[in-house]
């Protein structure tokens, strides 16, 4: 079930009739993305919402409230009750087979259905968007998170030519950077404390002039400082690392959607990898 946002949605929505055109026009936006209030500064909103930052902190006293910042806890609220509601028990050297089980599966489909009730839904089209438009794509990720920007890349890669996978033969990505510009973009993947590599090649790639995609599990990474779409996933376990459970499907969501908007050339390219595949006998056919 998605989250409502009910106490900061139902205010603006009881003040919006009387509002004067440029804060009415600022509370429409945020009445269509409320999960946005949650989670950008107040530049960023007013960014999106196309309004001047002042005008977000004008909304906020127009609601009989001080100032931006208590407007924007009325929806984190909303975000840590789920959270804390959703937070799994820790699986010890204690716990019975069944009660650690259960714990894992609470995690895994907690994380799912998380991911999907508070993901970006703007920055998801405008990345799909991008990635669609560009003339390549980088996708960049270290340590854990290598296994799932090499998973997005097998999945992207087959239906689109013009993806290429960040990896580290003799320990350098310079010659990825050499050829970036404004008409690439690279999606880097990386969850807290953040792979420095990953981070530094995205802040490059972004001074080069490339569109970021960052896929994190938090706004405050420094990942998603220097990225022109973020996309979230939770990553609560009763395990001592953190899931990527969260991660591993919105690579897919993110894949699954370029590939089906790319149509046609892109199932023909898999039809025809498939071909080479089967005569090269990549496949087990005993």
């Amino acid at each position: 079930m998605r989250v409502q946002f009910r106490a900061g949605t139902d205010r603006v929505t009881a003040a919006y009739p009387s509002l004067p055109p440029r804060l009415k026009k600022c509370a429409a936006y945020i009445l269509e993305h409320p999960s946005e209030v949650a989670t950008l500064s107040m530049r960023q909103l007013a960014a999106r919402a196309e309004v001047p930052p002042s005008t977000m902190a004008r909304l906020a006293r127009a609601l009989d409230l001080p100032g931006f910042e208590a407007f924007q806890s009325l929806y984190r609220d909303s975000l840590n009750r789920v959270s804390a509601a959703d937070r799994p028990e820790a699986v010890t050297a204690a716990s019975p087979l069944d009660q650690a089980l259960d714990a894992y599966q609470q995690a895994a489909v907690s994380n799912i259905n998380t991911l999907f009730d508070h993901v970006d839904r703007a920055a998801l089209e405008r990345a799909v968007a991008a990635l669609l438009g560009a003339r390549s794509v980088v996708v960049v990720g270290m340590h854990a998170s290598y296994a799932l920007s090499y998973y997005l890349h097998a999945l992207a890669a087959a239906g689109m030519a013009n993806w290429r996978l960040a990896t580290r033969p003799g320990g350098g990505w310079a010659d990825l950077l050499e050829s970036l510009g404004r008409d690439d973009v690279v999606v880097a993947i990386t969850a807290e404390p953040g792979t420095a590599a990953t981070i530094r090649f995205a802040r490059q790639a972004r001074a080069l002039g490339a569109r970021v995609v960052g896929i994190t599990d938090r706004r405050t990474s420094p990942l998603a400082g220097c990225a022109a779409e973020v996309l979230l996933y939770p990553v609560q376990s009763p395990a001592a690392f953190p899931s990527h459970v969260g991660a591993a499907v919105l690579v897919e969501v993110l894949a699954g959607l370029a590939i089906a908007r790319s149509g046609r050339p892109a199932r023909e390219r898999m039809d025809r990898l498939q071909g080479y595949r089967q005569a090269l006998g990549e496949y087990w056919t005993d």
